[in-house]
């Protein structure tokens, strides 16, 4: 989606950190911006902002578990702006802490609004997309916890590979839709999604203490520099957004292992002879596995 001028985007977890810095980007580009929070709150805060700033804002209260919640506001969103052509699943919550100390509220609480939320956003958006025939762009946010996840944030890297694999998928899934899909791998951005809107205690999991205010986590990325990026990302079809170029060599030692555990793996002879077919190259091209961006004018 190249010409985004006028185009309605919806974002979650929009009033504060890095989905105001979002929500911030899109309006400088001329969009018309949905924004919804679960934060009544930081929604207040959000509005003074962004009405001060300058653009066109709607905002709505939003808890993304709540499915009816979702239809009410996609409901509200085609009253005020029309329709939607760019939905931005971003909300998120998260806790430090080790798989083996979880018990299962937090299971449920972290995978409901950080995979669950995303679930109920495409489920709310996606048939209307299709339905109005405009062309449009999903955009999810996962984490670099989802490329290089950590022993320290086990049911969150969980979460948010299962946000990665469901992007890749509905991607594959629309390449002769119009809609664009990606995901956004974000390093450290100044947010609030470590504890701030989690109702579970700050270290429900037994885990190191959460980054207080005033810690390394203020020396992250402004959040609307990354708002730019998934901008620039989602006019250029990129299949993933990442904003840290210096997890480079992080990711390839995470990804090493498995090719070199491929190398090990015996090579699968076909009843007839001659190698086994490339059931993926199209599907990864298409993808943008190999530049990062999928067909031209995909999107548009």
């Amino acid at each position: 989606m190249r010409d985004v001028a006028g185009k309605v985007a919806f974002v979650t977890g929009a009033a504060s950190g890095l989905g105001l810095g979002i929500a911030q980007a899109f309006a400088e580009s001329g969009m018309k911006v949905i924004v919804t929070d679960v934060s009544e709150d930081h929604l207040a805060k959000a509005r003074d902002l962004l009405t001060h700033a300058g653009g066109s804002f709607h905002f709505i209260p939003l808890d993304v578990t709540d499915r009816i919640d979702w239809q009410r506001a996609a409901d509200e969103s085609e009253h005020v702006f029309g329709h939607v052509h760019v939905l931005v699943n971003n909300a998120g919550i998260s806790s430090l802490g080790r798989i083996a100390d979880a018990g299962y509220d937090d299971w449920d609480r972290i995978l409901g609004v950080d995979l669950g939320g995303v679930v109920n956003g495409v489920q709310a958006f996606l048939g209307r997309m299709l339905a109005h025939g405009e062309g449009g762009h999903i955009i999810s946010t996962a984490s670099m916890a989802a490329l290089t996840p950590l022993n320290t944030s086990g049911i969150y890297s969980v979460a948010k590979r299962g946000v990665l694999g469901m992007m890749e998928a509905l991607r594959a899934e629309l390449l002769d839709a119009g809609i664009g899909v990606s995901v956004l791998c974000p390093g450290l951005t100044r947010n609030n999604t470590w504890g701030a809107r989690s109702p579970l205690p700050s270290n429900s999991l037994g885990g190191p203490p959460l980054p207080p205010r005033g810690s390394p986590m203020d020396a992250g990325m402004e959040a609307v520099e990354v708002g730019r990026r998934v901008l620039e990302g989602m006019r250029r079809n990129d299949m993933y957004v990442l904003t840290h170029a210096e997890f480079r060599e992080d990711i390839a030692r995470y990804f090493d292992p498995l090719l070199t555990a491929c190398e090990a793996a015996p090579d699968r002879a076909l009843p007839g002879g001659g190698p086994p077919p490339d059931l993926w190259g199209a599907v990864y091209t298409a993808q943008g596995r190999t530049g990062n961006r999928g067909p031209v004018g995909e999107g548009d």
